[in-house]
């Protein structure tokens, strides 16, 4: 007998030979009669307590090695216009274009399962965000940022007032856009992350502390892009709607908003349209404010 089947059981009534020996899987238990409870089904793997389509992605690569799952969202926008940018100068002093390319790549790699209970694991993250002047006759990268993080994930299955809370994580980020002189840029900082649910609504509340590090001349930088990140929306199938919203929570107010798109265009391609309008969409003018459109491609959904 195969080690996955089981016997059946006859039912007083009697039951065909040819059910004999059904393979546990196969069977479809009985309905709960009158006044009994139905049993819990159970489920297989050491970290399933809840079936998040937003996770599922990272708990697949966190049980096949060498698997990469999307961190962030990514996406390349063609055509990103800013009008602010036709009144900056570069650093060599040549004026920049108000329409170029954007685009962010943004990976993770679970390296440890099991870190502390059956289902958490240490992710390894990594984060790129571009701004090219394409369209300029040289053509130069205006910001380039980058984030690696650290990252523990536990996946759960709790509710807080009916919403229910499918992933906590705490990780630590380090983002500079690895610049020299008056325009590096660059802060550290450590995070909790809290991900909801419920139905096709999810929304993530994360808090931050900046570490204080020396060497970067911004010392003021969470003045602009705030203490924290409330990111929420809707999802469908292949339609999303989301905003991300960062405050620094003081009476000098400042922050950012932003606005995605997600729809479907054909074959296994989604549009995506990118609305920002606040301090911190680059570093390098991170107390600067601005305000741009971007139409292009979703490549990965993140989390």
């Amino acid at each position: 007998m195969r080690e996955d089947c089981i016997p059946s059981v006859a039912s007083p009534g009697g039951m065909d030979s040819g059910e004999q020996g059904q393979c546990a899987e196969d069977v479809t238990p009985p309905r709960p009669g009158p006044g009994q409870r139905e049993l819990p089904v159970a489920t297989e793997g050491p970290i399933r307590p809840h079936a998040s389509d937003r996770v599922e992605a990272v708990r697949e690569a966190a049980r096949n090695r060498f698997s990469l799952a999307s961190h962030k969202v990514n996406y390349v926008l063609p055509a990103s216009y800013n009008e602010a940018l036709s009144e900056q100068a570069g650093p060599r002093g040549q004026a920049y274009r108000d329409l170029e390319v954007q685009f962010q790549l943004s990976v993770q790699v679970p390296v440890w399962g099991g870190f502390l209970g059956e289902s958490s694991f240490v992710s390894l993250a990594y984060t790129n965000r571009s701004f090219w002047q394409a369209y300029s006759s040289s053509g130069p990268f205006r910001e380039v940022s980058h984030e690696p993080e650290v990252i523990v994930t536990w996946l759960s299955d709790w509710k807080l007032l009916g919403v229910r809370c499918v992933a906590s994580q705490v990780g630590a980020s380090h983002q500079s856009n690895g610049r020299g002189d008056e325009f590096s840029r660059g802060w550290n900082r450590v995070y909790a992350n809290f991900m909801f649910e419920r139905g096709d609504f999810f929304l993530n509340f994360q808090p931050w502390y900046r570490l204080p590090e020396p060497g970067y001349g911004n010392p003021d930088i969470e003045f602009y892009l705030g203490h924290f990140q409330l990111h929420g929306g809707y999802r469908a199938g292949s339609h999303s709607a989301s905003f991300v919203v960062r405050n620094n929570l003081r009476s000098e107010n400042r922050g950012s908003v932003e606005l995605r798109w997600s729809f479907p265009i054909g074959g296994r391609l989604n549009g995506f349209v990118r609305y920002f309008n606040g301090y911190g969409e680059t570093l390098v003018d991170y107390s600067r404010m601005q305000e741009s459109l971007g139409v292009g491609i979703e490549l990965a959904r993140g989390l």
